[in-house]
């Protein structure tokens, strides 16, 4: 009888490690079936430091630490080489109505372009460097941030309009909320900021442990989001106060924003991995994750469908989302 109960316990074991196996293969194949590099751009010599796609889809542009700005088609061809800045080009973005994009460089200004690739503008922003870049979601004005610890916003011919001082470290992002009446800062300084367009301060976010590396707000406005070089991205109410907190990077987070439906969130990390969470804060996927890369860009493409992020290579990747 005893060895009965032997053999049908030996089974069940061997079915139960059966089971796992399986499950564990299942999983591994779906994982790698939502985990594929659609294409691939090259060109840069070295780090991609910012990344931005066209509000239409047609363009890439992206910024690289080897002073370079490249305007791309949807083929991976470069279809423009802006060569003007004399250092790092530090972050890129397009205007709202395709017909317009911005540059931004360390040796401090910013220059904006027509989609043509002529030249409109070139800004002196920055005393030390500028750092980030953005457009209003009317087109009408644009905001900067850098290494003299103070974001400017201008018009959108790049006239100085005015000057949020504040922070004692260099506004690493500039961001308009979606109604464009007021603007996040993070900073250097552990902290971000929130202002109203006329200047005055209206909150300040402190949980960060590090430098904010991100700062934005979520596009139906209800929420905000850092990011931070203590490995964490947070989610914020409008009262300031801390909702998710995103934990699973091993090294300092350089990007995070929301998808333009709100519903997921994609950070970049100098771990060499970029990540996909749901806005409760749970892990949906790791991209790159068997890469280390000293900088990483990542954003999500305009029709949903790819997280676009730099490769240790210095390449652009266009992964597949998971559905």
């Amino acid at each position: 009888m005893t060895q009965i109960h032997y053999f049908k316990l030996a089974d069940i074991v061997k079915q139960f490690i059966l089971l796992i196996s399986l499950t564990t293969l299942t999983y591994g194949l779906v994982k790698s079936q939502s985990c594929v590099i659609a294409k691939s751009f090259a060109g840069h010599k070295e780090a991609i430091l910012g990344i931005a796609q066209s509000p239409n889809g047609k363009y890439i542009l992206s910024g690289s630490d080897d002073n370079f700005a490249f305007l791309w088609n949807q083929n991976g061809e470069i279809i423009d080489t802006i060569d003007v800045h004399l250092k790092s080009v530090n972050d890129v973005v397009f205007s709202p109505v395709n017909t317009r994009f911005i540059t931004a460089g360390s040796e401090g200004n910013f220059v904006i372009w027509n989609i043509d690739g002529t030249k409109l503008a070139n800004v002196p922003a920055d005393e030390v460097y500028v750092k980030t870049i953005a457009y209003s979601n009317d087109g009408q004005l644009i905001l900067s941030g850098g290494g003299d610890n103070t974001a400017k916003l201008w018009t959108a011919d790049g006239k100085l309009i005015k000057v949020f001082k504040g922070h004692s470290c260099t506004i690493y992002q500039a961001s308009f909320s979606p109604d464009d009446k007021s603007i996040i800062l993070a900073s250097c300084d552990n902290t971000a900021s929130v202002w109203n367009i006329n200047g005055k301060k209206l909150m300040v976010l402190k949980k960060h442990l590090s430098g904010v590396s991100a700062a934005s707000f979520s596009p139906d406005g209800k929420s905000m989001l850092t990011a931070s070089f203590d490995k964490t991205a947070v989610i914020w109410n409008l009262n300031g106060k801390p909702i998710t907190s995103l934990e699973d990077h091993y090294d300092e987070i350089n990007q995070a924003e929301f998808s333009s439906d709100g519903k997921f969130i994609l950070t970049a990390s100098e771990d060499g991995t970029a990540k996909l969470w749901n806005i409760t804060g749970t892990l949906i996927k790791t991209f790159e994750e068997k890469n280390r890369v000293d900088y990483t860009a990542a954003t999500f493409s305009k029709d949903g469908l790819f997280a676009i992020v730099s490769s240790k290579d210095n390449k652009i990747n266009f992964w597949y989302l998971p559905k």
